[in-house]
């Protein structure tokens, strides 16, 4: 099997009912692809729903809800030679073909990052066919490979930057990271379980932990107080009455930081990382 399309729900029904039908639009007529929906202990009737409106989608029903962590189980179940990861409010509008040519032709690319346009994290800010460090779940291609080298997404973030860790752990496995402009991903970004006070609380936090146990001994300290320190800038966005939040975000980092295990990834992967996040790039001429 070539394609496997793999999708995150988690209490959002109508959304994850409007991307199946547009997946199945999308390949219509064709054939050597599966679809996947992993439910994250949805309370809504998201599995009834899938169940009975698309009989012939494979669907994995968790009894708890573990974050991005699910997709884990969409990965593990997957035939395809091929991952293609959506969230349940976004879909593939074009450019699939030429996106799997492109993986076909480059077979060090472990992951290819989609264009998504929407939502708080698109990528027009990528270069075309351009090595990097970004990628959102929403809408990427996983070499199947690369999660039998390296494994899934980490449980322990359970929510936002994951792809960061995932990509720091894929670099360090010899694989590329490449951004394809040509291949259209709409993200609709439903409001349901989404908040500006969790993004940055679980974003700072979790991108602080990376810094924490990927970076070497002696660089990740600065590196962690830089991220800090580039994330506070926006308070200017959010105003005054976020500052509690990042407060937080340090104090859930310092308990997070308890659990965690160094794993230092090489040094050339640790200075692209460090080149390619802005939150680990110079804070001012600080740090």
């Amino acid at each position: 099997m070539k394609l496997s399309f793999v999708i995150l729900n988690f209490n959002r029904e109508k959304e994850l009912l409007q991307t199946l039908e547009k997946t199945q639009q999308l390949m219509a007529g064709k054939s050597g692809f599966e679809i996947i929906v992993v439910d994250n202990a949805s309370a809504d009737h998201s599995v009834v729903s899938v169940k009975k409106n698309f009989p012939s989608v494979r669907l994995i029903e968790r009894k708890t809800n573990s974050g991005i962590a699910g997709w884990n189980d969409g990965f593990e179940a997957a035939k395809g030679e091929y991952m293609i990861v959506l969230d349940d409010d976004s879909n593939i509008e074009s450019g699939l073909d030429e996106a799997i040519k492109v993986l076909d032709e480059h077979l060090d690319t472990g992951i290819l990052a989609l264009n998504v346009t929407g939502g708080a994290f698109p990528t027009d800010y990528l270069i075309h066919m351009q090595d990097n460090i970004d990628f959102i779940g929403c809408g990427a291609i996983i070499r199947k490979e690369v999660f039998n080298k390296i494994g899934g997404f980490a449980e322990w973030l359970f929510i936002y930057t994951h792809e960061w860790e995932y990509a720091i752990r894929c670099l360090n496995a010899g694989y590329k990271i490449k951004y394809f402009e040509d291949c259209h991903v709409t993200h609709r970004t439903s409001n349901i379980n989404r908040t500006s006070k969790r993004l940055k609380v679980f974003s700072i936090r979790n991108e602080m932990a990376i810094v924490y146990k990927f970076f070497s001994a002696q660089d990740r300290a600065k590196y962690v107080a830089r991220v800090y320190l580039n994330n506070l800038k926006s308070i200017y966005h959010y105003g005054i009455s976020s500052i509690p939040w990042y407060y937080m975000a340090l104090k859930e980092f310092l308990k997070l930081r308890k659990s965690l295990e160094h794993t230092p990834v090489s040094r050339e992967v640790q200075d692209f990382y460090s080149k390619s996040c802005w939150s680990t790039r110079r804070f001012f001429k600080i740090i």
